[in-house]
C-alpha cells in the first residue's frame, strides 16, 4: 500500500501516463461532462472533495507548465481563483471564455470531477517535464 500523496488507482495511472504537454481537467461538479471522456468522478457529498483539495494533490504529483481557467472564474469565484493561483505557483495561466474552455476539454486526457459547488470552478492543467 501507498504511503502517502494520491491514493485513488485511476487518478494515480491518469497521472503517470501525462507526458509533457499533455493535459488533464480538474472540473466543479456541474460541468458538463463529455460522454466519450476519460473521466475519474471524485463526488461524494457537496462540496466533498473540493476543487482546491484535488488541484493541491494533483500539484504534489505532477510538473505543471501551465493553467487554464475560465475567465469567469475571476468574477464568479474569485476566492478559488486566488488560491488557485497560489498552489501552481509562477505557471502560465491562461484565461478563456467558458464556451471555449469547454471546448478545449474535448482534447485532455482525462478530468477528474470534484465536487466543488462554486460557479466556473474548473481548471486545465498542462503537465511539464521534470529535466
Amino acid at each position: 500500500m501507498k504511503k502517502g500523496g494520491i491514493l485513488n488507482p485511476a487518478i494515480c495511472s491518469l497521472l503517470a501516463e501525462l507526458g509533457q504537454a499533455d493535459e488533464l481537467m480538474i472540473v466543479d461538479a456541474a460541468y458538463p461532462l463529455p460522454t466519450d471522456g476519460h473521466v475519474i468522478d471524485l463526488t461524494l457529498t457537496p462540496g466533498i472533495p473540493r476543487l482546491l483539495d484535488v488541484v493541491r494533490a494533483v500539484n504534489e504529483e505532477l510538473v505543471i507548465e501551465a493553467i487554464a481557467v475560465p475567465e469567469e472564474i475571476k468574477d464568479h469565484s474569485p476566492r478559488i481563483y486566488q488560491e488557485l493561483l497560489k498552489i501552481v505557483g509562477g505557471v502560465d495561466v491562461d484565461e478563456v471564455p467558458y464556451h471555449e474552455f469547454k471546448e478545449q476539454a474535448l482534447d485532455v486526457k482525462g478530468i477528474i470531477r470534484s465536487a466543488e459547488f462554486s460557479p466556473y470552478a474548473s481548471v486545465r492543467i498542462v503537465a511539464g517535464s521534470a529535466f
